[in-house]
């Protein structure tokens, strides 16, 4: 079996664009694939999975596609990042230049992760990441060589009491 491949298209719709286009535009992806999830304002996901072979082409080509069809029928530059998970795949779209595209295999995540800032991943705020340069952690390849199990104090929030005086009941 196929390994799983999404797409996550970005579409750069500007000001001048019509209402309606980015509905427009989820249509013209499921012309590809029916397997849409629509992230609103201007984001897809796409599962190309079963779609390649359908097509008959392979992933940078259904991106090749799907850019070529946006920008010829609406005028809309898309950003296309494929991966085998949905949370890769909007890594790479973050990350890759207006209007083109970025495959990652299954054999390359962990090489294309590694030197990744740890912003950019999902929850990690300014003052998660700040706490965690504190402890030298750059990379996300910086915390997957930390020999804990997890972040341990680096990440623990400190719960607050709730009350010092208990309160007077009926």
């Amino acid at each position: 079996m196929n390994e799983r491949r999404i797409l996550h298209a970005h579409f750069h719709l500007g000001p001048d664009h019509p209402p309606g286009t980015y509905e427009q535009l989820l249509v013209l992806a499921e012309d590809i694939t029916p397997r849409v999830q629509a992230i609103p304002p201007d984001a897809a996901h796409l599962d190309i999975t079963g779609a390649l072979r359908y097509w008959n082409r392979d992933a940078q080509g259904l991106a090749a596609l799907l850019r070529l069809r946006t920008l010829a029928l609406y005028g809309v530059q898309t950003t296309c990042a494929i991966a085998p998970n949905r949370m890769l795949a909007s890594m790479a779209a973050a990350v890759t230049p207006p209007g083109a595209t970025t495959v990652i295999e299954q054999e390359q995540v962990d090489r294309w992760l590694r030197p990744q800032p740890v912003t950019a991943l999902h929850g990690v705020g300014p003052a998660t990441a700040t706490k965690l340069r504190t402890y030298g952690l750059h990379t996300i390849g910086d915390i997957a060589d930390t020999p804990c199990a997890h972040p341990g104090p680096a990440l623990r929030h400190r719960r607050r009491p709730r009350s010092s005086h208990p309160r007077p009941r009926p």
